[in-house]
């Protein structure tokens, strides 16, 4: 039985759901789906229809042919205007903005439109109590509505991506503080238990105390070592697009397989084509992390490749090991969320994954397992492929 789930078939901002459940991030500022919700369809709607409403008095003029050239000229700029704001209420509806933000955006536009029209009527009224009725006032309102509506929209656009990033500079401190928190604290606490925990063992004389002391020292090895994990992750999330340079793949390949050797891979074998990806040192840190995942998790062997397909470099890692269960996959490449119940056992997929995002490449993720879902079928295994643009 075989499953392969790849981050190009998911949605996006999967990676933030790891840190609402970690309780870092607050999910009323996590963006949602691009569509649903009746406030979010509400908001397009109305951007729609305004533009809808205020298109027919723009076209009117051009219909009946008697208007001057600056007239024609005019009506076609409302025109344009008014279409604008049609295809930008379905755009908005299917947009990354949150509902919040697109509702945001639907009453800038509102604010335009009222604002504006109680202007020009109280220019209309004035000029009719001085004896000087204006020309044309639909024609006129309805330009400087056009206007008005598109400008505000644009406005609103602007407010929402600047909430955006207020929201997102609040995220990264609780990321920070969170990230200090683990490798500092942490790493410090369980550095104490583990040392205590091995005094423990080696003065004891009951088999049962040794192994207890035994496996709880092992167990704050294992606590201390996310620590280390939370920098790269950390890292892995930064991107620095200005910074990426072309990263020759064979030789991040040839040390990954050697980190694999370490951790105690009996058979490791590398194919790499000659390529480049586009990249920084957090690639190697995610390849390697991949190499020596397999062997710490009861792989004999270690395969390394590296091939330029569609403009892409993919860099794979397969293991006879006994496979990442299905959930595990899913949530990993973004087709479930993360919840309580449904999550990720440890940081080091989530490495990986961040890495990927952060190049604006993909993940890969295939396992196979016997029918039974027994690990310790002889035809397990995974293969982990990341996608990175090449140099």
């Amino acid at each position: 039985m075989a499953g392969r789930y790849d981050t190009r078939d998911a949605g996006e901002g999967r990676l933030q759901e790891l840190l609402v459940t970690l309780g870092v991030v607050d999910p009323d500022h996590v963006s949602e789906e691009p569509e649903g919700g009746v406030a979010r369809a509400a908001a397009a709607l109305f951007v729609s229809l305004s533009g809808f409403a205020l298109l027919i008095p723009n076209v009117t003029p051009l219909v009946s042919g008697a208007e001057p050239p600056i007239g024609v000229v005019l009506s076609v700029l409302g025109t344009v205007l008014s279409v604008a704001l049609v295809v930008v209420g379905g755009l908005l509806y299917r947009s990354t903005f949150t509902t919040r933000n697109a509702v945001r955006i639907a009453v800038w536009s509102l604010f335009g439109i009222i604002v504006l029209g109680a202007i020009m009527l109280g220019v209309i009224r004035y000029q009719s109590q001085l004896g000087t009725p204006m020309v044309a006032p639909t024609f006129t309102v309805a330009k400087v509505l056009a206007i008005g509506a598109v400008a505000h929209v644009i406005i609103g656009v602007y407010d929402a991506r600047r909430v955006r990033a207020q929201q997102l500079a609040k995220e990264q401190r609780r990321v920070s503080v969170l990230n200090r928190i683990i490798r500092h604290n942490l790493r410090n606490e369980t550095t104490v238990l583990g040392g205590h925990a091995s005094l423990i063992a080696e003065g004891v004389d009951d088999p049962e105390l040794r192994d207890s002391a035994e496996a709880v020292a092992k167990s704050a090895a294992v606590i201390g070592g996310l620590a280390e994990d939370a920098k790269r992750l950390q890292a892995a999330f930064e991107r620095r697009p200005s910074e990426r340079e072309s990263v020759p793949v064979e030789p991040l390949l040839e040390d990954a397989a050697e980190a694999a050797r370490e951790a105690g891979a009996e058979t490791v074998a590398v194919d790499v084509e000659s390529c480049a990806a586009l990249a920084d040192d957090r690639l190697a840190t995610a390849v390697e992390e991949l190499a020596t995942n397999a062997p710490e998790h009861g792989a004999d062997t270690v395969e390394l490749s590296a091939r330029e397909v569609d403009g892409d470099v993919a860099i794979a890692v397969a293991d006879d090991g006994p496979g990442i269960h299905e959930a595990e996959s899913r949530v990993i490449t973004g087709r479930e969320p993360e919840t309580q119940l449904e999550h990720a056992s440890g940081l080091g997929l989530w490495i990986v994954r961040a890495t990927a995002d952060a190049f604006d490449g993909w993940l890969s993720i295939e396992t196979t397992r016997a029918a039974d879902d027994s690990a310790s079928d002889d035809d397990t295994g995974t293969t982990v492929t990341m996608g990175i643009p090449a140099a």
